[in-house]
């Protein structure tokens, strides 16, 4: 198995658990913050969605970005609670699949000599490389897993994982 299969199989994971962690959440569990300060996973997927696409597109200018001027995801917004503000359930799940499969498409063409590539200035400090954004399209996401099961057994839902 190449590099680049095995960061579009780890990306692949990373979707499929995060819209299965969801799938059964309403419009009003998916503002719901199961701690202080945590943000809900209504604002985790879209800003999911959007730094996927921004790193990315940042990496790979032919890629472009749907999402790039979104301003309802930036962290500023992390504590918005106004339903009013979001797009619908589907909406961002959407938003976050096609990011996802776009980061899929762009890890699954680098070459070993891609990987090794400097990343844009902006990006060198938590991925130095193209090979270390694409594993973060991953890995970010699976940090957000953590917190929706956590919001998961807050809300009484069945464990899944």
């Amino acid at each position: 198995m190449s590099a680049a299969q095995l960061l579009v199989d780890n990306i692949k994971m990373s979707k499929m658990m995060t819209e299965n962690l969801l799938a059964d959440f309403s419009e009003q569990e998916m503002l719901f913050r199961p701690a202080k300060g945590a943000n809900h996973a209504m604002w985790q997927l879209g800003h999911l969605a959007g730094s996927t696409w921004g790193m990315i597109s940042g990496c790979d200018p032919t890629v472009k970005s749907p999402v790039s001027d979104e301003t309802r995801f930036k962290k500023e917004a992390a504590g918005v609670d106004d339903p009013a503000k979001f797009p619908k359930k589907a909406e961002v799940m959407k938003m976050f699949g096609e990011a996802m499969d776009a980061a899929a498409a762009w890890a699954g063409k680098l070459t070993e000599a891609d990987m090794a590539k400097a990343s844009p200035e902006r990006m060198h400090k938590f991925a130095p490389t193209f090979g270390n954004v694409a594993m973060l399209q991953a890995a970010h996401p699976m940090k957000h897993v953590g917190q929706y099961t956590v919001a998961r057994r807050a809300l009484g839902k069945p464990v899944l994982f």
